[in-house]
């Protein structure tokens, strides 16, 4: 264990209290934001290489597609957003919209080109998704919520909602996470010794999906695309050892999280999501500080 992590235990430890203590609607959203933070950060590192970034910041627009694809389905189904099955319709589409990126690199193009082809088609298809809403559901639901979310409805049942979704994301990066580092390092070499990327990168596409799926009523559909980055992209300065990147990494979000909890506590126009973003900015500024002077 390294510095970094008894740092950002000792934070959110300090901001739950301070939750609990002064301001008791925070808690269940403050923990929501924990958890998914500490996630989504995990597997940042995994995210920045040469392969995944650039679907990594692709997550905000499957997000939003995906989530408003998932508000019609349900919508026609008679089944309401604060629903389980709206979070499982959700997650479902996510991990389709991102295995098509793979579908269409397999065609021939790089898996930047391909990220880039389904991302137009998901402009316009969210367009087209928010009319078709607001004819379904023209007062009862505002589609601006899922670029937002709505972190103060968060409660204990969203929590435990969440949970199961996230520990299973813990569990590839536990299993996974350094391998899948050392195949984005040198993937023929990896091959070698009986790695199989495809599978890897396949398995991390459906942990990344469901993770950032089930974070956008606490951080909206926006922000984990920040989250899968930025907090990688910090570790990945502040130590050179594969090992160290994604506990480094997950530490990063869990400080991010916490740091935003007070900000949102003394300034309350600063949303929850907006803050993280910017703690992460301030991080990442500070990990690189060697190479501005």
């Amino acid at each position: 264990m390294g510095r970094i992590e008894p740092i950002a235990a000792a934070m959110a430890a300090a901001a739950l209290l301070h939750a609990y203590i002064a301001a008791r609607i925070f808690l269940w959203p403050l923990a929501a934001l924990l958890l998914t933070s500490a996630a989504l950060s995990a597997l940042s590192p995994m995210a920045v290489n040469r392969r995944m970034t650039f679907l990594a910041h692709a997550q905000s627009h499957s997000i939003l597609t995906a989530s408003l694809s998932a508000a019609v389905t349900t919508a026609l189904l008679k089944i309401s957003w604060f629903s389980p099955y709206f979070t499982l319709v959700v997650i479902a589409y996510t991990i389709a919209l991102n295995l098509l990126v793979l579908l269409v690199a397999r065609s021939g193009f790089k898996e930047d080109v391909a990220t880039g082809i389904v991302m137009s088609f998901q402009l316009a298809a969210t367009i087209f998704l928010i009319y078709v809403l607001r004819s379904l559901v023209s007062t009862s639901l505002d589609p601006l919520a899922l670029f937002t979310g709505e972190y103060l409805l968060i409660t204990s049942s969203d929590v435990i909602q969440l949970a199961p979704v996230l520990a299973a994301t813990s569990l590839f990066v536990a299993l996974a996470g350094v391998p899948f580092l050392y195949i984005a390092l040198d993937r023929e070499y990896a091959s070698s010794l009986g790695l199989r990327p495809t599978l890897y990168e396949v398995l991390f596409i459906i942990a990344m999906s469901s993770a950032a799926a089930v974070s956008v009523n606490v951080m909206g559909a926006l922000i984990p695309a920040v989250v899968l980055v930025v907090p990688g992209a910090a570790a990945a300065k502040t130590t050179q050892s594969l090992v160290r990147q994604i506990p480094t990494a997950s530490s990063y979000g869990v400080i991010s999280a916490s740091v935003s909890h007070f900000i949102y506590a003394e300034l309350p126009w600063m949303w929850p999501n907006v803050a993280v973003a910017l703690v992460l900015l301030a991080i990442l500024l500070y990990s690189i500080r060697p190479l501005t002077r």
